[in-house]
């Protein structure tokens, strides 16, 4: 599963482990025995061993590890300098729903989260007020966020695998039976239903 040899463990992992489960704050980025930490830009430990991982996993290729452009750290300082959590709207957010209104056709409005785990959330609202029913369907060892619904059937073992007919199964202790119960969990290569 991992590449050979695996890293030996980084300073901040091992300091890590003492105050965070797992030497991280997300369930989905635990990897023993591989450890990944990181306080700026640049590759932790060696950067030979490590990089290949370590770009593999950089926010889930939301980041990228290379230097910034100028333009953009420099855009980005100044409206640090105004401020950066706001409960209420800026004009920045409004100039932006704006733009993606007017440049997308099917776009009416849109809805800015701060994390995919929650735009998974607000999908899984919106789509069960459309159809007025609780169970949503979600593709085995499919990743879509850190939420209970989302989580069903993430990493199952390969005894659960269900080829033609996967089984709900949890990701994590304490999930309700209810959840697993509202999720139908379809294979990942599920053929496409034969045209009409």
């Amino acid at each position: 599963m991992y590449p050979n040899p695996i890293p030996a463990p980084t300073t901040s992992y091992t300091r890590a482990l003492a105050s965070l489960p797992g030497g991280n704050t997300r369930t989905t980025v635990f990897m023993s025995p591989i450890d990944l930490c990181r306080a700026r830009r640049g590759l932790p430990g060696d950067r030979r061993r490590r990089q290949r991982l370590y770009r593999l996993h950089q926010q889930f290729h939301l980041a990228d590890p290379r230097p910034r452009h100028p333009a953009l750290v420099a855009a980005a300082t100044k409206q640090l300098a105004l401020g950066s959590a706001f409960g209420l709207p800026t004009e920045s957010e409004i100039d932006l729903a704006e733009l993606l209104v007017a440049r997308l056709p099917s776009v009416e409005q849109v809805r800015f989260t701060n994390s995919g785990t929650e735009a998974v959330m607000m999908a899984v609202k919106a789509a069960r007020a459309f159809t007025g029913r609780p169970k949503i369907a979600k593709c085995e060892g499919a990743y879509h966020g850190s939420y209970d619904y989302a989580e069903v059937s993430l990493d199952p073992v390969p005894e659960a695998w269900g080829r033609n007919a996967p089984v709900s199964v949890a990701y994590a202790k304490g999930t309700p039976d209810n959840v697993l119960a509202d999720v139908i969990t379809i294979p990942s290569t599920m053929p496409r239903p034969p045209s009409a």
